[in-house]
């Protein structure tokens, strides 16, 4: 961060990247009704969005995993619980 802020959580622990989804014809396919899982929803999640403070993706700190999301998509449903870095984060809102 600039302006001289501190960091809240200066030397986070990191984790690896899960592999890519595999992607099968129908998934490509526009004609065919794709349904949403719980995969598409945690890739979207973790690895196009990073964290406030550092340049690393949410699946790297380990913020978003797969097993805590959820997709009811006969309800048009998602729930994604997430697990701040730190106890006390003041950025888990902005996430």
């Amino acid at each position: 961060m600039s302006g001289g802020t501190r960091l809240e959580n200066a030397n986070p622990l990191i984790f690896q990247r899960s592999g890519e989804r595999l992607l099968t014809a129908t998934d490509e396919d526009e004609d065919v009704a794709d349904p949403i899982d719980d995969r598409e929803i945690f890739d979207i999640f973790s690895k196009s969005i990073n964290d406030p403070e550092h340049p690393l993706s949410l699946e790297e700190l380990n913020v978003v995993e797969q097993m805590r999301v959820n997709v009811n998509d006969q309800e048009s449903m998602v729930s994604v619980q997430f697990t701040p870095t730190i106890p006390h984060c003041s950025m888990a809102t902005l996430i």
